[in-house]
């Protein structure tokens, strides 16, 4: 028997729909990634046993829209958001036809709104990751890009950048993201399953120009997601523009919590 508790917080139930094995493949989704600097303590706060936070305090936020059935290999069209806080000591490694090849840190989601019940379904049943029903929207106007998630029908994060048509630069490699993958017993209060897991992803993107004006949070009082705020002023060392065609694979578990707490 374990005492290991079960955290609610992070456990956002299954949401109905039908469940698709992995891996799955998206092409061409096009996606702004905002890396941003965090509190540094709120981001040490979140991360489960065995992760640190990078030293950079970078929160990186992907928002994207995958319109066609056409562009996945067995997937609903959605739209998604995401929050993944970078973490040290698990870098994987990215080629930029520009720059060369670089260090990418590892990153473990904390937030992630899709609206497809499908894709809620293969998220969390696959792995684990903390998916909850939102909706991402783009607007864009001569130049100028608009990206606003809502949540029961209301506005919660709206990224603003001025965004390019011209290619800049090619990036390839793989990704390393991880996930604390928690399921309850029947009976509540304890975790069944309570588990550290990795997905390197592969991926490939054409990268267009893109500057970040602002980057605004306006969850709920009382949300937990709000502590993911950037600091102010806001700094964004790092952003990406462009389509992205990527993996989701099949997890692969670094840490069983629960054994080690046997």
């Amino acid at each position: 028997m374990t005492d290991h508790q079960f955290d609610p917080e992070t456990y956002a139930g299954m949401p109905p729909g039908t469940a698709v094995p992995s891996p799955q493949l998206i092409k061409n989704a096009r996606m702004l990634i905002v890396g941003y600097e965090a509190d540094p303590e709120v981001l040490d706060s979140v991360l489960p046993p065995g992760l640190e936070p990078h030293p950079n305090n970078l929160v990186q936020m992907n928002m994207y829209r995958v319109p066609s059935t056409t562009q996945t290999s067995h997937l609903e069209p959605y739209t998604l958001t995401y929050l993944t806080v970078e973490i040290a000591d698990h870098d994987s490694t990215a080629i930029s036809e520009a720059q060369g090849e670089m260090p990418v840190p590892g990153r473990f989601w904390v937030g992630y709104w899709n609206d497809s019940p499908q894709m809620q379904v293969y998220t969390r049943e696959s792995g684990g990751i903390p998916t909850q029903a939102g909706t991402c929207a783009w607007e864009e106007d001569d130049g100028e890009l608009v990206s606003t998630l809502s949540v029961d029908g209301k506005p919660v994060i709206e990224a603003e950048a001025t965004v390019g048509d011209d290619q800049i630069d090619t990036l390839t490699g793989h990704l390393h993201y991880y996930a604390h993958r928690q399921l309850p017993e029947p009976a509540g209060g304890r975790a069944q399953i309570s588990e550290l897991l990795e997905f390197p992803l592969p991926f490939v993107s054409e990268l267009y120009e893109a500057e970040v004006e602002t980057v605004e949070f306006d969850f709920p009082e009382g949300s937990r997601y709000q502590q993911f705020a950037p600091v102010e002023p806001l700094s964004t060392p790092s952003v990406l523009h462009g389509t992205v065609t990527f993996t989701y694979p099949q997890a692969r578990r670094v840490r069983d919590y629960l054994a080690e707490d046997a």
